[in-house]
């Protein structure tokens, strides 16, 4: 059989072929090194990867199987509510549920944390980085931090010494600046409270109208004072000066006295304190420093808080959802807005939450 092609035609398919590879190689390269743009793996679209199972954080007991299974029904709600308003763009994501159990709360905690694997290039190639950027809903979480949590600080600690959180501050945790949003108390008659710290973004749903903290009267708080200072005094070693115990323990304690001697309506007013130096009014010298009562809008100001047991509906279930925190992480990246968002469109839904059985 003779051939159908003559050479010149063998050769131009040959060339041909070359040719296609060479432009599915360029146009791979093409692809790999839009991949890598650092602005356009924001805008690649990601998934949802396998759910981790549940945890129970470290030194909390477990929870029994009735609540381990309620709290799993309130958090996949969380959970759907999350896989059909945020679409992951820019980074791979997961969500777990881990339980925080606090004995002796009126409410179980725990906690939905959604895990975002961003996108990164090394090396010229397209892969996702190993740490995640979180965020988290918190269910009857009483810490928020270090500061403020809706609990009583006793002074005494369980071996009956000074405890270093009372001796450190001023006997209560408080609220600050940040929780006070153009000087005026957080507002929960819509049943939620937001707040900006640094990069991170919280909203605070409540029951409407009902505060999971109680405010301090001047009354409790001068009281405090004044065991706070005679427990200090008590732990003193012996040799300290006249001058130093005048200043640091006689003269506060006296104004403090003082104060308690007001009249009743001024003294059940909601305490807003802050450290004050007294100085001599004629010589402007040093004399002693105490706690001062100021106003919402100054900026040195801090509102003591204490636990509301009245807060919670004791016939519920120990896992329904009384109190809800949500942090956004990193409200600074593009992670943090486009989580944010969902929040924001939802927290009629957070608030349907409350209560649920």
């Amino acid at each position: 059989m003779s051939n159908l092609f003559g050479h010149d035609d063998n050769r131009k398919i040959f060339v041909m072929k070359k040719m296609f590879l060479f432009l599915l190689c360029l146009s791979s390269v093409v692809t790999l090194a839009l991949d890598c743009d650092k602005e356009t793996l924001k805008t690649l679209p990601g998934k949802w990867l396998p759910q981790p199972g549940d945890q129970v954080e470290s030194g909390t007991p477990k929870p029994s199987p009735a609540d381990a299974a309620g709290a799993k029904q309130t958090l996949n709600k969380i959970g759907q509510m999350f896989r059909e308003q945020y679409k992951p763009v820019g980074v791979d994501v997961y969500n777990y549920l881990t339980h925080n159990i606090t004995r002796d709360a009126y409410a179980n905690s725990y906690i939905y944390t959604i895990s975002n694997f961003r996108f990164l290039c090394i090396n010229g190639k397209r892969t996702k980085n190993s740490e995640a950027v979180s965020s988290a809903v918190y269910i009857n979480h009483v810490r928020i931090s270090g500061q403020i949590q809706f609990l009583d600080m006793p002074l005494y600690n369980e071996w009956g010494e000074l405890s270093s959180e009372a001796n450190n501050g001023f006997g209560f945790y408080a609220l600050s600046t940040g929780e006070c949003k153009g000087g005026k108390l957080p507002d929960f008659s819509n049943g939620y409270h937001t707040v900006e710290s640094g990069k991170n973004y919280y909203v605070w749903v409540t029951c409407e109208g009902k505060l999971p903290y109680s405010y301090v009267s001047r009354k409790q708080f001068l009281e405090k004072q004044l065991a706070l200072l005679e427990a200090r005094r008590k732990e003193r070693k012996p040799g300290d000066s006249k001058d130093f115990l005048s200043m640091f323990f006689e003269k506060p304690l006296e104004a403090y006295r003082q104060d308690l001697k007001k009249e009743q309506a001024w003294l059940h007013e909601k305490a807003v304190v802050k450290e004050e130096a007294i100085k001599d009014p004629v010589t402007k010298a040093f004399l002693y420093s105490r706690f001062v009562f100021t106003s919402p809008d100054d900026p040195a100001m801090s509102v003591p808080i204490m636990s509301n047991p009245d807060y919670y509906n004791r016939s519920l279930p120990k896992w329904a959802a009384q109190f809800i925190i949500i942090n956004v992480g990193r409200t600074d990246d593009f992670i943090g807005q486009n989580i944010r968002k969902v929040v924001d469109n939802n927290i009629d839904f957070f608030k349907t939450l409350l209560g649920s059985k």
